[in-house]
């Protein structure tokens, strides 16, 4: 079913390294982000956190309009149905976005146009992000670890073999501490 496992000092490092292996490019820069309404005050701290970090954010429609009214930069985009641009067909299909963040369920408005998103976003291979979760723990990840921008992940990450792992535990007994 596609999991992955990463193995390092910390979950945040751990986490980055399994999208990684999964064949996840980390995002330098443009995401796209929809978040069905229940879901959205939940999931503000996250946003905020993604702008902080210099990401550019597009939305959605009533995204958009959530983040605008609570002070979140982010640049609106049309669903294609609309005829108005610039449109998340477009952007997609240009490559002009990194990362799908589209948090719907079942209360959702657009079921349908959603899914097509979504394919949309895995026919042009952006990786896409479907769980509140998933999406805090990247935004965590990213910030504790240093990684937005255009930092390169493999001087941060502590990239080691499964083997070197366990020598590295045995020697620093059950678990060896997060990096200084």
């Amino acid at each position: 079913t596609g999991e992955e496992a990463g193995w390092g000092p910390t979950v945040h490092d751990a986490f980055l390294k399994a999208l990684m292996a999964s064949t996840i490019k980390l995002p330098k820069k443009d995401i796209l982000v929809s978040i069905q309404e229940r879901l959205r005050s939940d999931f503000a701290p996250t946003l905020s956190k993604l702008s902080e970090l210099g990401y550019t954010l597009y939305a959605t429609e009533e995204t958009s309009r959530f983040l605008d009214e609570n002070g979140i930069s982010n640049t609106l985009l049309h669903f294609a149905e609309s005829g108005l641009k610039p449109s998340i067909d477009e952007y997609l299909s240009n490559r002009k976005i990194e990362l799908v963040v589209m948090l719907s369920n079942q209360y959702s408005k657009r079921t349908i146009t959603n899914y097509a998103i979504r394919r949309l976003a895995v026919d042009f291979g952006v990786p896409l992000i479907t769980n509140l979760q998933v999406a805090a723990l990247f935004a965590d990840s990213v910030a504790t670890l240093g990684l937005e921008g255009n930092k390169d992940s493999s001087t941060v990450l502590d990239v080691l073999s499964m083997q070197e792992h366990y020598d590295k535990s045995r020697s620093l007994g059950s678990h060896y501490p997060e990096k200084a």
